[in-house]
């Protein structure tokens, strides 16, 4: 068959209520079907057949298997059903009788025949019901279990097979379910996502059907998880070579079934954010430092649902418009009438951005309060809900939930900004056990959308499902980063950016005030930047005092554990600051300079403690010796291999 006659053919099927009044009533299985059947036929056209309701009689779903039977070998067939699956092993058809399910539903086995008769290659079934006997949404129980001779696995199995993939919505033990909150099965939602072209299922331009698989199964264990219970996708069957389909684009058959996901999308222009319900006000503020969306800002809005209240993990270098997103998050959840928490790691991050939402936000009405643990903190309206944004430290946000749960009832948004620090040793217990807070509460359907943002690019360890999470991860940075440090000299000595290499330019002029401090050098560079029109952040110990020894240690340990990511023997060594002072010593002294001043520098009392700190190591040793060779007029002797004697190996081992 020539591969333009090839076709998309299949069935789509979705049971909300049934003939029989024993049987429970389903709220999205045929909102399920239609959206299914939708998106295939504004993508491929009229391959595919709906029923619904009380089209879907066991004669009618038959019926439609006999034309299916009709398909070339070298069309692709796609089944979908939604409804009751019975502990019995049937799927429940509309006019189903539960006293003799196994004559009026579709037995497993009675699938399977059905399926064999059809030609096609290619054979993909979604099944979103359950067989295991569970109370869950989409399991029917009865009265008399008949025997079987096959378990559920062992019937699917026979279903599966080479050409033939099966999608089951759960294990046999496990139920399956609808969730009001999106409006579908977990099964069918995170299907229909990835089918309209989610990044992780992407590959070159198309949807790669095993990606699509692997994506569906994540996205339903982490759903179900977060709400207390397990239910685990199964996959059963292969296909020849690598199936991939175009991205499916909703047209109009999806938009007349489902208007509400007409949404507009964003481009660079601001003002394209007015369609999301955003007051003109607002997005001149933004306008007045931000010219454009950059793609980074449009893609969390139109593909990772930024604005339709998904959660979401960015993870992208400084200066990327992370916060934007943070705050465009924030603000869409306030002007829906809920409150929104925006979580930093510092109380100086807290401060300044409390500033900048005063200023930006403050003659639009929009409250925002502070809590940092501050004599200043706006406790009372937090507790009260007298605020929009509340801007809060991870340590005050994890005790204050911890005693007045209440505070986390009403809010609909959570932006965790630096969430990388989950893994610091002194900050990532708090987040975590906030984190962990807020997840809890999930399971009594309290769901804030969390945004998580991260300057750390590289592998998140499962971050994005430990949170029910989508990871939107881009390594490339809009502003270059030129990493260095300010010379004595008041010189930048740093390495570029474009290429790597180190450069050193005029930067300040120290102050030299006297002092002999730090102060010499910050205040001009501090002077320098807010004349340029640059924000700036100066991080100092709470007295202004010099570094402690704990302080040093600290930050030697933080800054060995990123030098091992590049040299893994670090990883190995024990690096203390008496080990940099030493090496540091002995360095001084390869370079000529005399013990004397070394003391000096080393601060010791005695050049005889200095002589003891700084002893001669093996190549200053050989460099001696080469010296007085060479004065000798010696010619060096070849170094040899020392092999210790059997005598002396007897003797050590008897002691």
């Amino acid at each position: 068959m020539a591969a333009a006659d090839r076709q998309i053919r299949g069935v789509f099927i979705g049971i909300d209520r049934y003939q029989a009044p024993e049987i429970n009533e389903l709220r999205y299985a045929e909102r399920d079907a239609r959206a299914l059947h939708a998106l295939f036929a504004d993508t491929f056209g009229d391959g595919a057949e709906l029923l619904v309701g009380e089209q879907a009689t066991r004669a009618a779903i038959e019926a439609q298997f006999a034309v299916l039977a009709g398909a070339g070998t070298d069309d692709f067939v796609v089944v979908g059903f939604s409804g009751h699956g019975s502990e019995t092993h049937e799927l429940v058809t509309y006019d189903a009788d539960v006293h003799d399910l196994e004559h009026t539903g579709i037995p497993l086995d009675q699938l399977t025949e059905w399926f064999k008769a059809i030609p096609a290659r290619q054979l993909v079934c979604f099944l979103d019901c359950c067989f295991s006997g569970a109370m869950g949404a989409k399991v029917l129980q009865v009265e008399s279990t008949p025997r079987r001779m096959l378990s559920e696995a062992g019937l699917l199995e026979q279903l599966a097979g080479d050409g033939r993939l099966i999608l089951t919505a759960s294990t046999a033990d496990q139920p399956a379910w609808e969730n009001p909150k999106i409006g579908h099965g977990l099964l069918t939602y995170f299907l229909l996502e990835a089918l309209r072209g989610a990044e992780e299922v992407r590959k070159a331009g198309k949807v790669s059907v095993y990606r699509l698989l692997g994506y569906v199964t994540e996205r339903v264990i982490d759903a179900a998880r977060g709400f207390g219970a397990r239910q685990e996708p199964t996959l059963r069957g292969t296909l020849d070579g690598s199936l991939s389909w175009p991205v499916f684009t909703p047209g109009e058959r999806y938009a007349a079934a489902f208007p509400e996901f007409g949404q507009p999308k964003v481009s660079a222009d601001l003002h394209s954010l007015d369609a999301f319900g955003f007051p003109a006000e607002f997005v001149g503020t933004w306008a007045e430092s931000v010219p454009s969306l950059n793609r980074l800002q449009q893609d969390a809005v139109n593909d990772f649902g930024l604005l339709d209240g998904a959660h979401i993990v960015v993870s992208a270098p400084t200066s990327s418009g992370k916060t934007l997103i943070g705050e465009l998050a924030a603000l869409k959840g306030v002007f829906d009438r809920k409150r929104a928490l925006f979580l930093l790691p510092m109380k100086a991050l807290v401060n300044d951005k409390y500033a900048e939402f005063k200023r930006k936000y403050e003659a639009f009405g929009l409250r925002t309060i502070r809590a940092t643990g501050e004599i200043n903190d706006d406790i009372p309206a937090l507790m009260r809900g007298q605020y929009d944004v509340c801007l809060m430290t991870y340590e005050k946000c994890a005790a204050l939930a911890l005693a007045q749960p209440h505070i986390l009832h009403d809010v609909g948004t959570v932006v965790i900004d630096e969430i990388q620090m989950i893994v610091d040793a002194t900050r990532g217990a708090n987040l975590e056990f906030l984190l962990t807070l807020i997840r809890a509460r999930r399971r009594h359907g309290s769901d804030p959308q969390l945004v998580a943002l991260s300057a750390v690019v590289g592998d998140s360890n499962g971050l994005e499902r430990w949170l029910n999470a989508r990871l939107l991860r881009r390594v490339e940075r809009p502003v270059p980063l030129d990493e260095g440090v300010i010379r004595r000299d008041g010189s930048f000595r740093y390495l570029s950016a474009d290429n790597g290499s180190e450069k050193i330019e005029p930067c300040i002029r120290p102050t030299w005030t006297g002092k002999g401090s730090s102060q010499d050098w910050i205040i001009p560079l501090v002077k320098k930047l807010v004349d340029e029109g640059k924000k700036v952040i100066v991080f100092r110990n709470v007295r202004g005092a010099p570094l402690t020894r704990d302080g040093v240690a600290y930050l030697l340990t933080k800054y060995v554990r990123l030098a091992a990511q590049n040299a893994p023997a670090l990883r190995k060594r024990h690096v203390t600051p008496h080990v940099m002072r030493h090496s540091c010593a002995v360095a001084l002294l390869q370079a000529g300079v005399d013990v004397s001043v070394i003391r000096d520098y080393l601060g010791h009392a005695s050049v005889a403690t200095t002589s003891r700190y700084i002893a001669t190591n093996l190549r200053m040793k050989r460099e001696v010796l080469e010296a007085f060779w060479k004065r000798a007029g010696l010619a060096p002797t070849a170094p040899k291999r020392w092999r210790p004697s059997p005598k002396l190996l007897a003797f050590l081992e008897s002691l």
